[in-house]
Parts: C-alpha cells; structure tokens; sequence
C-alpha cells in the first residue's frame, strides 16, 4: 500500500488538475487531464530507491547508478545549495526511452515558436503529452492549419517543486557527468523560476547543471579535469550539429525579414536555402556526426526544429558572468539570480543583455570548461563547419 504522504501527494495531483480546470474553463480539459494522468501514473508506478536497492533481483548496473545518482543528490544539497529533500528518492520504470513528448510549431515564414501557456509555469514554446501518439496528432492539427512542427521525445522533466520527482529510466544509466549536470539542471528549477521565461529558465538551470558537473568531477574519483574533457568530447558532435542548425536558423530569420520581396519571393529564397544547406550538410557530414543526423536533416529540419534550439543556452553567459562576479559562490549566485528574475521583463531581458556583452569581451570557452563564456550562445565553435555564403550559390 501507499504511505499517507504519497496518498497526499497524488491527492495533490487531482487537485491541481481540478484547478487547472477550472482556470482553463476546461477548453483544454483533454490536455491537462493527459497532464494529470500521465504523471499520476508515474507515481503510482514508482517505488523507493531503497527498496530497489535492497531487490536482490535489482541489475547490478542499476544499483550502481542509483547509488551513485544518491552521491550526485548529497553533492546537491551539500555543496550547490540546491533543494533535494524527497526528491529523486523514488524509481520508475518506464516503458520507452522518453517520459514525454515536446511538440514545437511555426509558421513556414516565421522564425518565432508557437508558444502556449499554462496557470502555474507561464507561457512555454512547447506542448508536451505523455504519450507520443497524443504529441503526434497534436502535432498533425497544426500541420492542417498551415504550420510546421517537430516533436521531440525528453528524458526528465521537473515539476518545479509542487511534487518529488523520481527517478526515471529514461535517465538512469547516463554517464556519471551527464547524470549529475542532468540531475543539477532539473533541481535547479525549483530554486529559481520566471513563470513564462523559458530562455532564462533554461539557462541558468543549464548553467547549473554544467558548472555543477564541473565541480562534482573535481571532487570525487574521476581523473578530474580529464573525465571533464571527455565528456565535453562525448557531445562535441551534437555542439557542432546545433551551430551548423543555428547558423541556418540565423539565415533564415533574415531571409523572412525581408519583407520587401513579397511571401512569393521569399518562399521561393528559402526553398533554394534549404536546398543549399542540405547539400552543405552532406559535404560536411563526417563532420557533423557521420550520419547521426540524415533522419533529421531528411525529415525534421524545418521552422519548428530551429526555433527549438537556442532556449537552453541563449543566456548561459550571463549566468557565468554573474558566477565569476561571485567568485563561484553559490550562496550570493543565487542571490543575484533571484533579484535578477524578480525585474520587469523589459529590465530583466536588458540586464541579461548586457551580461551576455560583458561576456562578449572576456576570455571565450576553454576546452576545461572552466571559462564558459562566448560571444553569443547560438555563435560558439562557429569556425567548425563552414558553408558557402548564400551569395556564391546566386540565392540573395
């Protein structure tokens, strides 16, 4: 049986969906109540890390992983100042890879995300389902209404402190660095949240989790600063994927501008862009992951799919700025974030802008991660793929 507390938790868990309800006027009954159920099942299908610990029947892999996942929760609480209390103290197994999906939607001539919004998180660029049937055929309606979209499958998500989030499978045998920068970033949404913010959100839960995963390498055993490397280098051929992605996303943004040309004209100008940067794709492929991205770039590589980059990291050098400021403590860190995200829109986006120029003028990342400033989020390793300019293939 449940114990009364996680009988008050899911009781907590209809209750929020009955206000969510209610504030909607139930126009979207069909997506909350797949909200509600979707992470009400979780609940009820998770148990108590200790208990799987204690399974003799539990995989020797993962038991490792949750006792190392336990370590990476008291270097949390410990050291990063975050909030761990019950959270991630319980183990779900789940049926697929992903315990949700994203659906992200734009218009063919517009560089700009649909965005949808919600009573406790604000507004957000995506609609997520727990089911990928349900992502899809969200998806499909706005495909009817003239808009493109991509879906994409998550791992984690937080719940912004309302319940304890488990842990999931989706998750659990990542590598030592990734799990703990994953483990970082989801606990750090419930210290600091702008309803409806979600670049700023993502950053400095991104920033967290990164420079957190930093500091935990240097104080357990791994080789340290090397294990650190390596990690990098592990995911060095998606950072490049996403500059060559956000690279386009910046031409494309000018082509739109340009509205002098007419919808015609500028239809048919990102027609012949997009053709161009497929071929450069393929002559760039080994570099751009060997093969890794072809289903992507053949079947996803739209408005959509570009305007869901960039969020995560659009202001990850404020957020290091702020750090270094503080000369790394975390304690005044989240002091200065926390008056950063109680500013009016306007001033906070200027503040952060200024943050991300600041950055702009000092040393650019390091392979040690230990300077992770740049210029601009969506411009690092820039130099690493290189297309023809648009003007060499007559499409200006």
């Amino acid at each position: 049986m449940l114990a009364l507390t996680e009988l008050r938790g899911n009781f907590k868990i209809i209750l929020l969906g009955l206000y969510l309800c209610l504030l909607s006027g139930c126009e979207h009954l069909g997506f909350y109540n797949q909200a509600v159920t979707g992470h009400l099942g979780i609940m009820l299908s998770s148990q108590p890390v200790s208990t799987v610990l204690d399974d003799p029947q539990t995989p020797k892999a993962l038991r490792q992983q949750l006792q190392l996942s336990e370590k990476i929760l008291q270097h949390a609480e410990t050291r990063l100042l975050l909030d761990v209390g019950s959270k991630y103290a319980r183990y779900v197994q789940l049926p697929g890879d992903y315990v949700v999906w994203n659906v992200f939607a734009a218009q063919p001539l517009q560089m700009q995300a649909r965005t949808w919004c919600y009573p406790i998180a604000g507004c957000a660029p995506y609609r997520g389902y727990y089911a990928k049937e349900d992502a899809l055929a969200f998806a499909q309606k706005y495909q009817r209404l003239g808009f493109e979209t991509y879906v994409g499958g998550v791992s984690a998500y937080s719940t912004l402190g309302w319940f304890n989030d488990p842990i999931l499978s989706s998750f659990i045998d990542y590598s030592p660095l990734s799990l703990a920068r994953l483990l970082f970033h989801e606990l750090a949404h419930s210290k600091v949240w702008v309803p409806g913010s979600a670049a700023f959100n993502e950053s400095f839960a991104s920033f967290v989790g990164r420079q957190g995963a930093l500091e935990w390498s240097q104080s357990v055993k791994l080789d340290k600063p090397l294990a650190y490397k390596r990690w990098l280098g592990q995911s060095a051929q998606w950072r490049i994927f996403k500059d060559f992605a956000l690279r386009s996303k910046a031409d494309l943004a000018a082509i739109y501008a340009d509205k002098e040309r007419g919808p015609r004209a500028i239809m048919l100008t990102r027609q012949k862009y997009l053709a161009h940067i497929q071929v450069c794709y393929q002559e760039n492929r080994e570099s751009l992951g060997g093969g890794r991205y072809d289903k992507l770039m053949s079947d996803h590589f739209n408005n959509a799919f570009l305007v869901s980059l960039g969020t995560y990291e659009d202001y990850l050098p404020a957020f290091q700025q702020l750090f270094d400021r503080v000369k790394g403590n975390w304690a005044e860190f989240y002091v200065e974030v926390a008056q950063l995200a109680e500013l009016p829109t306007l001033e906070r986006q200027s503040a952060l802008a200024q943050l991300v120029q600041s950055a702009a003028n000092g040393p650019e990342m390091d392979e040690s991660g230990e300077q992770q400033v740049a210029a601009n989020a969506d411009n690092n390793n820039a130099k690493q793929v290189q297309c023809q300019a648009l003007s060499d293939h007559g499409l200006d």
